[in-house]
């Protein structure tokens, strides 16, 4: 059957119109950009969203909006009176460059990490059967980074590479995440994939700018694996660094030998660090270097995954050894009890992550946004 225009304006009513509109105007190399937020990922999402509609009005765009799904009113997976899982689509995806949020690890929820994980996929899978063009994971957190590879005489499996593997399955091209355990997940994805891993420098950077050069000044690790980090933060900040011996004697338990590097006149310390779960190596750390002369410590720590349990130990370190502030980001939503605390400061990522979408979906440098770069 024909149709000419008046009988075609029947079937495209404004709304649909609009649509067509926006997503003509969204249009890039990769298809036409779209938020999708899995249900542990709404917060996040919305956060992103609103920084990225502000972007567009600082640079005086006609689009105000970007298109989303996925809200608390409106979740796009439901949970069946058996457990089972299941995303459903509430509109037309087919073409889209799809950027699909979902916290992994978080507090304020009774799901598992790897029950989030199994909705990520699932709504990836769903996204991948109605012809979406391109499949963005956003998971500011990555889930079994510190699984890249099996520990020392132990029989285990490197499950970073599954997670990996599980994405590339699922039918995901690209997976955007913050500070990961090991450079090394790289080696996963590639050529199948793409990793961009954000790194947790440039903030560290900023939040402690005003000590740059300064004499009293030392940066520390708190163990040998951190220290490559730690040495690429003192270099930008012109500070030395030191790192920490530390061995691990049991589960979630760590021990400190001491601290290498010079700390003499040293009266001020930075610690740093992509994650913790008990705090137990930053606040051996912290006793040590308040007991051997530092006066003041500051903590920088990407992924805050510490439970309500393992806060008595860090109210310690806070009240009687020197620890002064403790700063973090929202990769992971935190429960209340922690974010209460008022040494503890947490900064929105929202902004980075609205700006390396940005460049991802015109296919524009990322590493500009963080380097003198032209």
């Amino acid at each position: 059957m024909n149709f000419d225009e008046s009988s075609a304006n029947q079937f495209i009513t404004p709304e649909i119109f609009s649509d067509i509109i926006k997503i003509k105007n969204l249009s890039g190399p990769n298809g036409w950009l779209l938020f999708v937020a899995c249900n542990s990922g709404i917060e996040f999402a919305n956060n992103v969203k609103k920084e990225y509609e502000n972007l567009l009005r600082i640079n005086n765009s006609t689009l105000h909006e970007i298109p989303i799904l996925g809200s608390y009113d409106e979740p796009i997976t439901a949970v069946f009176s058996d457990t089972e899982t299941c995303p459903r689509l509430p509109q037309h995806v087919a073409g889209s460059n799809a950027f699909v949020f979902q916290c992994v690890h978080e507090h304020t929820t009774a799901n598992t990490v790897n029950e989030n994980i199994q909705q990520l996929l699932q709504v990836i899978r769903t996204l991948r059967a109605h012809r979406v063009r391109t499949i963005n994971v956003v998971t500011p957190y990555c889930p079994y980074s510190r699984q890249d590879k099996p520990s020392f005489l132990k029989r285990e499996a490197t499950l970073a590479s599954l997670f990996t593997d599980q994405l590339k399955v699922a039918g995901a091209h690209v997976h955007l995440t913050y500070h990961p355990h090991a450079l090394s997940l790289h080696g996963f994805y590639e050529p199948d994939m793409m990793l961009v891993a954000l790194s947790g420098l440039e903030l560290f950077v900023e939040i402690f700018s005003d000590m740059h050069g300064l004499d009293n000044v030392v940066a520390v690790s708190t163990d040998a694996g951190g220290a490559k980090f730690t040495v690429h933060f003192s270099d930008a900040m012109d500070i030395p660094y030191a790192i920490a011996n530390k061995f691990r004697p049991g589960k979630d338990r760590a021990n400190l030998l001491g601290i290498i590097g010079d700390l003499k006149n040293k009266k001020v310390a930075i610690i740093t660090d992509d994650e913790t779960v008990t705090g137990s190596s930053i606040i051996n750390a912290v006793r040590w270097l308040h007991n051997n002369g530092v006066e003041e410590i500051h903590a920088a720590i990407s992924h805050l995954k510490m439970k309500e349990e393992f806060l008595p130990a860090l109210l310690d370190a806070h009240n009687n050894f020197g620890l002064k502030i403790v700063h973090t980001t929202d990769t992971i939503p935190q429960i209340p009890s922690i974010l209460n605390l008022p040494f503890i400061k947490t900064h929105s990522l929202a902004r980075r992550f609205a700006s390396t979408i940005n460049r991802m979906h015109y296919n524009q440098s990322i590493s500009a946004l963080f380097k003198n770069e032209k």
